[in-house]
């Protein structure tokens, strides 16, 4: 029969063992939120294209317009290099959606819908549920510079007639937002003079 010192000297340590063991985990979870913490998030403001006239509450885009929203896909595209859009949001109407639509085909995403109740808390969800991502919004000249004040505490109005002006508001973490304003482009008028072969 042994005594009880000898049995323990003769059982394995695991204190040695587990000290570095939980100290591997405590600075990998430590990076991961970090990393999490530290990611830049892009949200991207777009007001809908030309509307046709009309006399609903809910007019499609007018020719002008579809060949505005058509453009939008590829040019965020290209404004984002290294970078793609990670979700997409647009107003519940015909000309939001239709403007939203080549965002929604060029990037292979669903369109969120948003209703008229959802724009007072939309910031704070941007902030919320999508760090680090790039996100695009496409509303209108009334609930747009609510969302980008609230993002980046500027005080912008939208002119009624602007309906090429893209507005990126780039959020790192930590940091201060910075908010650019683009154009994207103005829809190529179709040539009226005839094509020669050549």
């Amino acid at each position: 029969m042994t005594d009880p010192l000898t049995r323990l000297r003769s059982r394995v340590s695991l204190v040695p063992l587990l000290v570095p063991l939980i100290a591997v985990i405590v600075t990998g979870a430590g990076a991961v939120w970090l990393s999490t913490w530290l990611r830049t998030t892009v949200v991207i403001l777009v007001r809908h294209a030309e509307p046709a006239v009309s006399n609903t509450g809910d007019p499609d885009l007018s020719p002008v317009g579809e060949r505005r929203a058509a453009l939008l896909g590829p040019f965020l595209a290209d404004a984002l290099p290294g970078r793609t859009v990670d979700h997409l949001y647009a107003a519940d109407t015909r000309r939001a959606q239709q403007t939203a639509a080549s965002v929604a085909n060029h990037f292979k995403l669903p369109m969120n819908l948003l209703a008229g109740s959802d724009w007072s808390g939309l910031a704070s969800r941007l902030r919320r549920d999508h760090r680090g991502e790039t996100v695009v919004v496409v509303g209108y000249a009334s609930t747009l510079p609510g969302v980008l004040n609230q993002l980046s505490a500027s005080n912008l109005t939208m002119d009624p007639n602007d309906f090429g002006s893209v507005f990126v508001v780039v959020m790192p973490s930590p940091g201060q937002p910075r908010t650019v304003r683009l154009r994207y482009g103005e829809p190529a008028r179709p040539s009226l003079a005839p094509a020669q072969d050549k």
